[in-house]
């Protein structure tokens, strides 16, 4: 698939750089992985970044299905994300964006064509690091989650209550891969297993529960015992930032979860 889609990227000016990122950038991959890489478009050509993506995933085989999705840029422009389903079976997952916007290689992935050494230094892009905002406002989701499983089992909506149990955990995870320094935490538990040697949130099991409000409950003050402590792990991101702790939601959903 790589090489078909080098092959037009080399024979079209407009397309300047090609990586691949993911398991398989990580040389990580297996026969389940799809293909996940990122294309920059000359800045001039932005405007035809849609039909040069459909000529790069027309050019792997058959198409089953697509999907195409924008994800906000800068300076007033949004990238685009498309997805492509082969009759094979095999997946592309292709980022476009304005070339000038790549200014390095972020961790985890390899250039495979790079017309104008853009890639050619390691970088740690913005969003490799959460910031001390970003962690705060992950830190606060996290409480806000609880809050919700402890309204919604007063409620007696118990599926509700376990979809937010499990968004909290969700948070709990871009936490405590944020206090363990991997890169891109805002991926959570997919950072987490991606990273070689990194330990999973101890206890994290005892987050799971049984569509029960007895067990969804304790399993709540689980994972706000693992908030809790995912949020002490990044404190000092957090001071040096100047930012304070969500401690008024924390002692409100303790409160909420514990009567």
């Amino acid at each position: 698939m790589c090489t078909a889609i080098l092959d037009v990227i080399e024979q079209e000016p407009a397309l300047r750089w090609f990586e691949l990122g993911c398991s398989l950038g990580r040389g990580a991959g297996d026969e389940l992985s799809d293909v996940d890489c990122g294309v920059g478009v000359a800045d001039e050509r932005w405007p035809e970044a849609l039909d040069l993506g459909d000529r790069l995933s027309r050019a792997c085989g058959p198409v089953a299905d697509r999907m195409r999705q924008m994800h906000p840029g800068r300076d007033g422009e949004s990238s685009w994300h498309i997805f492509t389903l082969y009759d094979d079976g095999s997946q592309l997952s292709l980022v476009l964006m304005p070339a000038s916007w790549r200014t390095g290689l972020p961790p985890g992935s390899v250039a495979l064509y790079d017309a104008d050494g853009q890639l050619a230094r390691s970088i740690r892009p913005p969003a490799a690091d959460a910031d001390p905002a970003t962690l705060r406002e992950w830190a606060a989701l996290g409480w806000i989650a609880l809050g919700d499983v402890a309204k919604y089992l007063d409620r007696g909506s118990l599926w509700e209550a376990y979809q937010r149990l499990d968004q909290a955990r969700g948070e709990v995870f871009k936490l405590w891969a944020a206090g363990s320094t991997i890169d891109f935490p805002r991926y959570g538990l997919t950072s987490i297993l991606d990273s070689d040697g990194a330990e999973m949130p101890p206890g994290v099991d005892a987050t799971i529960a049984r569509l029960d409000g007895t067990d969804l409950r304790r399993a709540a003050l689980a994972c706000a015992d693992l908030l809790r402590a995912s949020i002490d792990r990044v404190s000092p991101a957090l001071t040096a930032g100047g930012v304070d702790r969500p401690d008024g939601l924390r002692i409100w959903v303790m409160e909420r979860l514990s009567s």
